[in-house]
């Protein structure tokens, strides 16, 4: 077969399939790649994890108190970032542990010893696996200090955009008096001077 009758097929296959046509359609093919969600555009919460998620962003809110809008997105992303590390850290335990479960033998061995072995065996088996989520969570890590600067960032010129607009609001304040005190003065003296004539 030549490249171009190759390429007349994929041609009218393309036609053919033109993807998910409803807004569910569409929703379910967004998720096609998620595997893991441990990166990714969202962060997809199991119900079993909707109440850890709720404690960690109260707490993240508490603690960075956003005032802005801008300010409430940036705690948003820090939270999902805190959020996918606290989950990476789960997910290597339990690779960890699936190691452990099957590296255990009912060998008459000293339990140290066994445990030691099956460890060891688990590192070995899942090498790769531990290598994966180690770049995840450096990736993950970096991004978290990123959004924490840039939220450091705005809130410093927030809090230095507030006290230019107190410096302003007093000295417009003692304009406002001054104006007054010298327009009495003024009232006060436009009398005395009518009363010399009269």
């Amino acid at each position: 077969m030549t490249k171009e009758i190759r390429a007349l097929i994929n041609r009218v296959n393309a036609q053919k399939s033109t993807g998910p046509r409803t807004p569910a359609g569409r929703q379910r093919a967004s998720m096609n790649a998620v595997k893991h969600n441990l990166t990714g555009t969202r962060l997809l919460l199991q119900e079993s994890e909707l109440e850890a998620w709720t404690r960690l962003s109260n707490a993240l809110v508490t603690e960075l108190a956003p005032m802005t809008t801008l300010e409430h997105q940036v705690v948003a992303k820090i939270i999902d970032t805190h959020f996918r590390l606290n989950r990476l850290a789960c997910v290597e335990n339990n690779v960890f542990n699936f190691g452990l479960l099957d590296n255990t033998t009912d060998a008459p061995n000293e339990d140290r010893l066994e445990v030691l072995i099956a460890q060891t065996r688990a590192w070995i088996e899942r090498a790769g696996s531990f290598d994966i989520l180690g770049r995840y969570e450096s990736r993950l890590t970096k991004q978290v200090l990123q959004f924490t600067r840039e939220l450091e960032h705005l809130q410093k010129d927030r809090k230095h955009q507030e006290l230019i607009d107190e410096r302003y609001e007093r000295l417009e304040n003692r304009r406002d008096s001054a104006n007054m005190a010298s327009s009495c003065t003024s009232v006060a003296e436009l009398e005395s001077s009518k009363e010399m004539q009269a």
